[in-house]
């Protein structure tokens, strides 16, 4: 089982990163300037022992033989007093040691060293009796006929002093410099990181009833105000819930108030002295006309609260929209003979859609259709297929939504007037259904009102395959009976469990 993640110190981070990355950067620059400080000072030794090298080879030769090269041995000497650290030896051809100098009478050169070096060319050594060294020789023919080689031996312990003087110095600059490199981080860091400490007090400052306020780093750095702003649109989120929740909490107590104080005042009324049969029935049937009512609000917002909640599954399957709209229709016979209305369906698709909740957002949409429509009009429904999308309308003549009630008839309670408020059959949660039907299957649902008509268009994701491209139909007349407009289906597709979801 892993361990929980532990908090950690955003600032403590950044210093120890800056110090390591001061370290690395001090630590290859202070390698860079040691490899070439000693390469220059091994390039030095070299150009010093190669020079010496060609004069004592003239000078070889002017003396033109071996015998006059020992006899002038003191001039070798002479030179080499102002080079301590360069060692001289000149042999003949047995290896025989013609001329000899050094620092110490100790150290002496007696051979070019181990293994094969080319002539002429500097390289390193280790005599035995010298140590670590820079080394170059040459062979050279003398007048007299005698051969003869020259080796020089340049130490190396000056060289390898200083650079360790040097290497200390790299060192203590590394460590001076990373230590300084992370205070200035730890400070920088610091004071870069203030305006997240300021976004953080001002989100701490926001409570319930300040949602209203917005976090403000517009001076801030670009940076943190990406995420300013995520958390400005999170509190515009917030903020709105928080306000539909309270309206929402209003309007409810407001609706369930006006039924059960019908209840109430009735009851109390009828039972202040003796009444009649007659008068009990008439009471009893009021009060179950009022719980009905309470019931269907009930019903509605749990189904509003689980599409709130993602815990609404949808079942979905292939819907005939003219085969669901007759049926539909059929079953608003009653309000529709007494207004002379007659609906009108054009068009034919297919949806993939949950059958009963397609039924009960079509259902709303008819109710809310009749209760608006002009006397002896049509109430058209019609289906057609739009950029993807298939769209189911519904259409009435009649007066027109006002344009500032456009935006909000989706809310839920909202009633366009408030004389309505008081009616057992409109409870303001109708359109609110829809509109979480068609976002529960990914669609949307729209409404138009020109100055004679309305329409509310329902759009369900078109699957390829699925659209029926058949030809529009005649409209066909047919006489609704009564319904509510907040109905609740719960049955299958044929007539007699359609006769189940309706109210009675």
């Amino acid at each position: 089982m892993n361990a929980a993640a532990r908090p950690y110190s955003l600032l403590k981070r950044l210093t120890v990163a800056l110090s390591v990355v001061a370290l690395l950067a001090f630590a290859l620059v202070g390698a860079l300037l040691y490899n070439a400080l000693a390469l220059e000072l091994q390039q030095r030794d070299d150009i010093e022992i190669a020079e010496k090298l060609d004069q004592f080879l003239q000078q070889a030769r002017d003396f033109g033989s071996t015998q006059s090269l020992i006899q002038h041995s003191a001039e070798f000497h002479e030179v080499l007093k102002s080079h301590p650290a360069v060692s001289l030896a000149i042999l003949d051809t047995r290896g025989d040691v013609l001329v000899q100098h050094s620092k110490k009478p100790s150290h002496e050169l007696r051979s070019a060293g181990p293994g094969f070096h080319d002539p002429n060319a500097a390289y390193s050594c280790d005599p035995p009796t010298i140590g670590p060294s820079r080394c170059i020789y040459a062979d050279a023919a003398l007048p007299s006929g005698e051969g003869i080689r020259i080796v020089l031996a340049h130490v190396a312990t000056e060289r390898h002093s200083l650079l360790r003087s040097y290497q200390q110095d790299v060192w203590l600059a590394i460590a001076v410099g990373a230590t300084l490199m992370g205070t200035l981080g730890y400070a920088i860091t610091k004071r870069g990181l203030a305006p997240v400490k300021t976004i953080g007090r001002q989100t701490s400052k926001i409570e319930a009833h300040s949602l209203n306020e917005r976090l403000d780093i517009a001076a801030g750095p670009i940076e943190l105000q990406e995420i300013a702003v995520s958390v400005n649109r999170m509190l515009d989120r917030l903020e709105r819930a928080f306000m539909r929740l309270s309206q929402f909490s209003s309007d409810l107590a407001h609706d369930m108030r006006t039924p059960l104080a019908n209840v109430i005042s009735s009851s109390q009324i009828t039972l202040s002295r003796t009444r009649t049969k007659e008068e009990y029935e008439i009471l009893i049937d009021s009060n179950i006309e009022e719980c009905e009512r309470l019931q269907r609000m009930i019903e509605n917002m749990l189904f509003l609260a689980r599409a709130d909640n993602s815990k609404q599954h949808i079942k979905l399957s292939e819907v005939d929209c003219q085969l669901e709209l007759t049926k539909l229709t059929s079953y608003f016979q009653g309000i529709a003979e007494d207004t002379g209305v007659h609906f009108v369906i054009n068009g034919s698709g297919r949806i993939v859609a949950d059958p009963l909740m397609f039924r009960r957002a079509v259902s709303n949409l008819l109710s809310n259709a009749l209760d608006h429509a002009a006397v002896g009009s049509d109430i058209e429904l019609r289906t057609y297929h739009s950029e993807g999308y298939v769209v189911v309308e519904v259409t009435n003549k009649g007066q027109p939504i006002p344009a500032e009630h456009l935006g909000k008839i989706f809310d839920r309670f909202y009633r366009l007037s408030a004389s309505r408020h008081g009616s057992a059959k409109n409870t303001g949660l109708g359109l609110a259904i829809v509109k979480s039907i068609m976002e529960s299957h990914r669609g949307k649902v729209e409404v138009v009102s020109q100055r004679h008509s309305t329409t509310f268009a329902l759009s369900f994701p078109r699957l390829a395959g699925l659209w029926d491209s058949s030809t529009a139909t005649p409209g066909v007349a047919h006489s609704p009976r009564k319904n509510d407009n907040d109905s609740s289906f719960t049955a299958k597709a044929s007539s007699d469990e359609l006769e189940q979801v309706l109210p009675r």
